[in-house]
């Protein structure tokens, strides 16, 4: 796995006095200085005091918090012993309430352009802030095990993270207490923890979810899912082109209830990782001859409705794939705003009937958007 280095500081760099004016949507707190925009982590509005410049990059600061002059109402102390130095996650020093209307804000600020009204996104929070995650991905070097640390290209260990489930824990903390895999996984590279089907298992330098995708937590995963197959009933139709479907997480449910009902339902689902339904097309959706490619092997078949779950990345391709294959409905969940806007932008003749945001990922800037 490629190493990840963090941009290069110029000499020695000063503190700053800061006050905090707001949050982007990273989780990180905005405060000007010198009439030029800077970045502290783990901050809250209305907050002051004195950060650490890390890095100054085409006049954007870029600082660590290190005196709280004035902190704010809604600072609470965080309830993980890494959270101060650990990469992780970016909101357990403020509740979960004011968390989730960080990532509201920034949902709608990302989606601004579509014209959304201000009371158009509906919020599912999650049942729990913490012991969520069925999978954990550590990178080591040596014999230090943890995450990255980007600004200063280190690993933080978090022997005590308490975002993973409880299954996960013994593992973890053999990884820790018994170091002997440093012997046979020598320099650096990563290592993954994952609980599937009842079974812990770790795996050494595999592709991320080697085994297959499956969301970090169960019980949202599974409020994503009865979304879409409401969307999908709401829809009708007959016909259901799933892009990037994995194993068909998504659309699985609105299949087996269509069954039931003895309804005929046509399902082709595209993605790069085989599967083995039979209606399943591999094909690398980001080549540039992808949509030719399905085409051929798709043979005209009209789609009623678009399902759509790709990586941070986005479509960029969407406005190709809407016009050749003219789905009367679109469904785009989405892991990353700033791409699912980007997306959605290209599509003129769409109309927005819903967006919701999903907290599948407690205690860090991440959430997941369903657009219908």
């Amino acid at each position: 796995m490629a190493r990840k280095t963090p941009a290069k500081k110029t000499g020695h760099l000063p503190e700053v006095a800061f006050h905090i004016d707001t949050m982007d949507p990273l989780g990180q707190g905005v405060f000007k200085s010198d009439g030029h925009i800077g970045f502290i982590a783990k901050t809250l509005p209305g907050e002051t005091g004195t950060a650490q410049l890390q890095q100054i990059k085409k006049g954007v600061r870029f600082a660590k918090l290190k005196t709280l002059e004035q902190a704010a109402k809604e600072r609470i102390e965080a309830a993980c012993p890494h959270y101060e130095t650990c990469p992780g996650c970016h909101y357990l020093h403020t509740g979960y309430e004011q968390e989730i209307a960080f990532k509201k804000a920034a949902l709608q600020r990302l989606l601004h352009r579509l014209s959304l009204d201000n009371d158009a996104i509906k919020v599912i929070p999650a049942p729990q802030r913490q012991h969520y995650r069925n999978r954990i991905q550590l990178h080591y070097r040596g014999d230090k095990l943890g995450l990255i640390d980007v600004s200063n290209d280190s690993i933080v260990e978090i022997p005590q993270c308490q975002l993973i489930r409880d299954e996960l824990r013994p593992s973890l903390q053999q990884l820790y207490n018994d170091r002997t895999w440093s012997r046979s996984h020598k320099n650096e590279g990563h290592c993954e923890i994952y609980l599937k089907d009842g079974s812990v298992s770790t795996e050494w330098n595999q592709a991320y979810s080697h085994g297959g995708f499956t969301q970090v937590f169960e019980a949202m995963n599974q409020h994503l899912r009865d979304i879409v197959t409401s969307a999908m009933q709401e829809a009708g139709g007959q016909a259901i082109l799933d892009l990037f479907a994995g194993d068909g997480n998504l659309s699985n449910d609105y299949v087996a209830q269509q069954a039931q009902t003895g309804q005929t339902l046509q399902r082709v689902m595209v993605d790069a990782v085989p599967c083995t339904h039979e209606d399943f097309i591999k094909l690398d959706l980001f080549a540039e001859d992808a949509l030719k490619q399905f085409q051929k092997r798709n043979n005209d078949q009209p789609f009623d409705t678009l399902l759509l779950d790709p990586p941070r990345k986005g479509f960029p391709a969407i406005d190709a794939w809407i016009k050749a294959c003219n789905p009367k409905h679109l469904i785009y969940v989405s892991c990353n705003p700033a791409t699912l806007a980007r997306d959605l932008q290209k599509l003129e003749k769409c109309h927005i009937d819903k967006v919701l945001l999903l907290d599948l990922f407690p205690g860090t800037y991440h959430f997941e958007t369903v657009i219908v």
